[in-house]
């Protein structure tokens, strides 16, 4: 039989997917897809792409974040899209990159290793090496490393972190000082409620990963919207300011709205999947729908701050002593980032600060210029011995201008035994992405990417290979 008919030589159009959700998740679906042949339509209600991790334009402040965010050299996958999507000049200027150093505002706590030590031994040498660690806190503290490397992450523990880390002895001043002050920036929960399992993979991830800059801090150097996700809608189609109410497979593809796909990511925060879809269905499928509506929130509260006078910090980002709060004294802080050290080529004249405080509901209720004043006091309280030795103990520090961020759905509560839905759905056009699915991560960016990335990939296996958009 002859193969030179039209419709055999012809190109075939290639299937066109909607992403609902233009977020991290959302994004990095887009971006699988596109790369590999695919038409992409992204929908989003905002106007502007990166979900909870994104630009904001601010009267006084100018460009900010609506939320301060790191990043660590152990996340693969997001460094591997920012790579491939962002262009190489402004690939070197997304990030302030430093070795792994934590150290709090009194310096009473520091750990860090040199950066000429290999990288292998380096975050061991950071633990020997800690100040304000006893030689006992030290050894119980790799001892601790050392049992987690061997038998790996518990995936199907039940334990607490909290559990866990009194189960292997950990003093409470290594809890105060390196454990608790991990776990609230990575699962967001506090450690009697923060799941073992979800807490080891990040160690394990991180100050267990022998390769080059794993545990290298990443802070964005540019506004978050700025650093990936605007890259990535410059190279699809996006349909920003329309809410997508109503998603439902139909034959041969899947209706967003009044337009029709060959396949669909929906890549909402979790609590938000169910409006899309009609209440028969949800009859349907009470099992999926039940594991979305039974995730807790934990808010994230980030105050960015200007000062009247120059001001910085001994480091990009410090660890605020939380452990001192008292009842006349609150100490709602737990990170300080130095603004002006993070995006040196917007830097101002004067002090510029950024707060973050994690499981943040204890200040939702606050006025935020009193939150702002608390944070800056708590602050001066914690580094009056070095600015004493600057001759300024005496002067305030003052705030010209701040601005609050409450995100009150920013994590869901990492819990022990929380079920995660995952990628895949009964509907073989459809696909979930989101932080929220089974990555095996917490709520962090680098879930929100490896799950997007594994959103496009089911999708792309499970749809039909005729498929096409009419």
């Amino acid at each position: 039989m002859s193969n030179n008919s039209p419709t055999a030589t012809a190109n075939p159009t290639p299937p066109h997917v909607a992403v609902v959700g233009a977020g991290w998740a959302g994004l990095a679906a887009a971006s699988e897809l596109k790369h590999r042949g695919f038409r992409v339509t992204v929908y989003d209600a905002s106007h502007t792409p990166g979900g909870r991790a994104r630009q904001v334009n601010d009267p006084m402040l100018g460009t900010i974040d609506n939320g301060q965010h790191l990043m660590v050299g152990a996340y693969q996958d997001t460094l591997a899209l920012i790579a491939r999507d962002v262009p190489e000049p402004d690939q070197q200027q997304g990030f302030t990159r430093f070795p792994l150093r934590l150290m709090t505002t009194d310096r009473a706590f520091v750990l860090g290793a040199p950066s000429w030590l290999p990288a292998t031994i380096r975050p061991a040498a950071a633990l020997w090496m800690a100040k304000g660690l006893s030689f006992q806190d030290k050894r119980m503290a790799s001892q601790l490393l050392m049992g987690l490397k061997a038998s790996g992450a518990d995936a199907e523990g039940e334990q607490t972190v909290g559990q866990w880390l009194r189960g292997a002895k950990q003093s409470q001043r290594l809890i105060d000082f390196l454990w608790e002050p991990l776990c609230l920036a990575t699962l967001n929960t506090a450690i009697d409620e923060a799941s073992a399992a979800l807490f080891q993979r990040v160690l394990t991830d991180t100050l267990l990963n022998q390769a080059a800059g794993a545990t290298d801090l990443l802070i964005p150097a540019t506004d978050l919207s700025s650093l990936w996700p605007s890259h990535v809608c410059k190279e699809v189609n996006t349909r920003f300011g329309q809410t997508v109410r109503s998603v439902a497979e139909v034959a041969g593809g899947v209706r967003v709205e009044d337009d029709r796909y060959d396949g669909c990511v929906i890549a909402t925060p979790a609590h938000g999947v169910a409006k899309l879809f009609d209440e028969a269905v949800q009859q349907q499928f009470p099992r999926i729908f039940s594991a979305l509506s039974a995730f807790e929130y934990r808010p994230i509260t980030t105050v960015y701050v200007d000062l009247t006078a120059p001001f910085s910090l001994d480091a990009p980002l410090l660890m605020m002593r939380h452990d001192l709060a008292h009842e006349t004294q609150p100490a709602p802080g737990q990170w300080v980032f130095d603004r002006n050290r993070c995006q040196p080529e917007t830097a101002t004249q004067t002090g510029r600060l950024a707060f973050v405080v994690s499981d943040s509901t204890d200040v939702l209720s606050q006025n935020p210029e009193a939150l702002a004043e608390q944070l800056v006091n708590q602050l001066a309280r914690e580094m009056k011995t070095r600015l004493s030795a600057q001759g300024a103990a005496g002067a305030p520090l003052t705030i010209k201008a701040a601005r609050c961020f409450h995100e009150k759905r920013a994590t869901f509560a990492a819990k022990p035994r929380l079920h995660r839905p995952s990628n895949e759905t009964p509907w073989r056009q459809i696909t979930f992405a989101g932080d929220w699915t089974d990555t095996g991560y917490p709520s962090v960016l680098e879930g929100a990417v490896k799950s997007g990335l594994r959103a496009a990939d089911c999708l792309i296996r499970q749809l039909p290979k005729k498929s096409r958009a009419s």
